[in-house]
């Protein structure tokens, strides 16, 4: 699997993941382009962005590590879903 919208999200999420840009621009970029996305997107990619999309969602800057809930979540939370999604993307690339 190999199209623009894939490398548009795994690009993102990878620059996330390494630092190249801090949580409150890939919040604001992923939400803002999953929200306006007109690409048809697979089942398979649709599960792992849309969950990705709802980690993303309930991020909230103030909460800290370990004082999750069901609607919020820390930094530290976002970025281990961000790179589950990440692999699960690595992985759907090689079917």
């Amino acid at each position: 699997m190999k199209d623009k919208v894939f490398d548009k999200y795994m690009k993102l999420i990878e620059s996330f993941l390494k630092n190249e840009i801090n949580v409150g621009e890939f919040e604001k970029r992923y939400l803002r382009s999953f929200k306006d996305e007109t690409e048809k997107l697979g089942e398979n990619l649709f599960i792992i962005l849309n969950d990705l999309f709802e980690s993303v969602d309930r991020y909230w800057n103030e909460c800290k590590p370990g004082e999750e809930t069901d609607y919020e979540i820390s930094e530290e939370q976002l970025k281990v879903d961000a790179e589950k999604a990440f692999q699960n993307l690595l992985y759907l690339q090689t079917l």
